[in-house]
């Protein structure tokens, strides 16, 4: 065999395990980003469901502060309708006992 070939050979062989080696590295590096990456994606998940989670409490007690309000509006309303209706009918009834007193005679006389 011709030693020069052997020395291309060889060489060459050397070659390409070093081109492998960096092949390796490479692939290694690339790894080693692609876990940073996703632990960046993973942390950047966990930000955004925190502020979601912190807007959805904060919306949630907006809504029911304005529930309790609004609840109360209406409670208050119905009562002064109530109240309003409780004195209509009590005059209602004083009205009509002073006309049946007046219809049956039994009323004195204002004069």
């Amino acid at each position: 065999m011709d030693p020069s070939y052997d020395a291309r050979v060889s060489h060459a062989m050397n070659g390409v395990l070093e081109a492998e080696r960096n092949a390796r590295g490479a692939i290694s590096d690339c790894e080693l980003k692609m876990q940073a990456l996703l632990e960046q994606a993973r942390q950047q998940r966990r930000n955004i469901l925190e502020r979601a989670q912190e807007r959805i409490m904060t919306l949630h007690g907006r809504a029911a502060r304005s529930l309790e309000q609004r609840t109360a509006q209406l409670v208050g309303r119905r009562e002064t309708h109530e109240a309003a209706q409780a004195e209509d009918s009590a005059r209602l009834h004083a009205a009509i006992d002073r006309l049946l007193e007046r219809l049956t005679g039994n009323a004195e006389d204002e004069s």
